[in-house]
């Protein structure tokens, strides 16, 4: 087994960068079992991004429950009032339409330019999927396949009922990060997190290959998708940081 570090140079010293801008898909969840207490914990954290993002990054807005509604096309954020006033206007409804509801804010994010600093959907959901597709497997490819195209999927789940093994699927084959918390406060410090690399991104759509000689296999053990070319797909890097990866080598005795 090797441990391998991928180590991110330090920002460089004196320059002051700006970052472009980016576009947030924000997908919230008000179906039936959001009701109560989760969706206005989803409703507190929806309005926490919206508050850190910059005038000039793009948001879309979509809530869903069997129904799918985009209730802001992909604009700039500008000064947030008017998304503010829509994500404060939501109230629980029926059955859970959640890939429809993910592919709405993916879809919002697509016309955007591909040298974009970042194109991600931030789902707010229990993941409790139970109308149109509904199966992990499934979805998370279709999150795959997105990210494959620059759109990435960071999930942040609420609720009594949280189904993990889809919500950590589907950030884990888009390129995000999963998240869950009873309340807003404790989706906080994550939130942060991820506005921090955002906002000091150093690397993105990193992919990681191995070369070795005729009959050495090699197996990434790690739980990230691989790529046509036999390399492995990194979450992305900011300034400074690490990432790892755990590959095991079989090496014949001879």
């Amino acid at each position: 087994d090797v441990l391998v570090r991928i180590e991110a140079p330090q920002a460089p010293a004196g320059v002051e960068k700006k970052r472009p801008p980016y576009g947030i898909g924000l997908v919230i969840d008000r179906s039936g079992s959001m009701s109560g207490q989760p969706l206005e914990e989803a409703k507190r954290c929806a309005a926490h991004v919206v508050q850190s993002l910059a005038a000039d990054d793009t948001v879309a807005l979509v809530a869903f429950d069997h129904r799918v509604n985009t209730l802001a096309p992909a604009e700039l954020r500008a000064d947030g009032r008017a998304l503010a006033l829509a994500i404060e206007s939501l109230h629980s409804g029926g059955n859970t339409n959640l890939h429809g509801g993910w592919l709405a804010g993916a879809e919002e994010l697509a016309g955007m330019a591909a040298d974009a600093g970042l194109k991600r959907v931030i789902l707010l959901s229990d993941g409790c999927a139970n109308e149109g597709l509904t199966t992990p497997p499934e979805i998370a490819e279709a999150c795959r396949a997105m990210a494959a195209k620059g759109i990435t999927t960071s999930t942040y789940g609420l609720g009594h009922h949280f189904n993990e093994e889809l919500m950590v699927a589907m950030a884990e084959a888009g390129q995000g990060n999963h998240y869950y918390g009873e309340t807003a406060e404790d989706l906080m410090e994550p939130f942060q997190a991820e506005f921090d690399l955002l906002a000091n991104l150093c690397g993105k759509g990193l992919t990681l290959r191995a070369e070795t000689p005729d009959g050495i296999a090699v197996e990434m053990l790690n739980h990230v998708a691989g790529d046509a070319a036999g390399g492995w797909q990194l979450s992305d890097l900011a300034w400074g940081s690490e990432a790892w990866a755990l590959l095991r080598l079989r090496v014949p005795r001879a």
